[in-house]
């Protein structure tokens, strides 16, 4: 038994040690469009927070995943009727894939990963409906595109652009997927700058 917890507790280290941990806050505006059967949509202009944490992985550090959360403002105009208008809060694992070697200044990189979003509340016209109107739980999946640029040993800024789709309908009973757009900027801390 004590010869396990050693080796467990070495495995963590070395892991550890060989690690990169990269804190992230960004934001941004989104354009949504609800999509509705039988009913004419046209785009709105929200907004987009994020805050995420980073474990860099792979060779010249070319891979990480990041837990990323989010504040998420959706707007959509329905034809006829009027704005429809979410906040949603959720959760982003993804993964990042980063192009160019490890000590580059300037790294492009793609992401990819699902979405678990909250609707705090829904407006439709300026009325908020009601509990059980609309869908608590969002699934959806989360595809960007961007870079990051190195500004001395510990941080950088980075911008990146993507679209955001709906797996699961917001409006109970009735097939209502957003689908956006956005582009957003940040800066990225690196706990210690190890790039490999």
């Amino acid at each position: 038994m004590k010869k396990t917890v050693f080796l467990i507790f070495f495995a963590v280290i070395s892991f550890a040690s060989y690690g990169q941990y990269r804190w992230e806050v960004t934001g941004g505006a989104t354009f949504s469009k609800l999509n509705l059967d039988n009913t004419e949509t046209t785009a709105g202009a929200g907004f987009f927070v994020n805050a995420g944490y980073g474990y860099v992985m792979g060779f010249r550090a070319a891979t990480s995943i990041v837990f990323s959360l989010d504040l998420l403002q959706r707007t959509s105009e329905i034809e006829g009727l009027g704005d429809a208008e979410t906040l949603q809060v959720g959760f982003n694992p993804k993964f990042r894939y980063l192009m160019g070697s490890g000590k580059d200044r300037f790294r492009a990189f793609l992401n990819v990963g699902p979405s678990f979003r909250v609707n705090t509340k829904f407006e439709i016209a300026g009325e908020e409906l009601e509990d059980g109107e609309f869908e608590n739980l969002v699934i959806g999946g989360v595809y960007g595109a961007g870079f990051s640029q190195m500004i001395g040993e510990m941080f950088d800024i980075m911008a990146e652009v993507g679209v955001m789709n709906d797996f699961v309908d917001n409006i109970v009973d009735t097939n209502s997927k957003f689908f956006d757009i956005y582009a957003r900027v940040g800066v990225r801390f690196r706990i210690y700058d190890a790039r490999r």
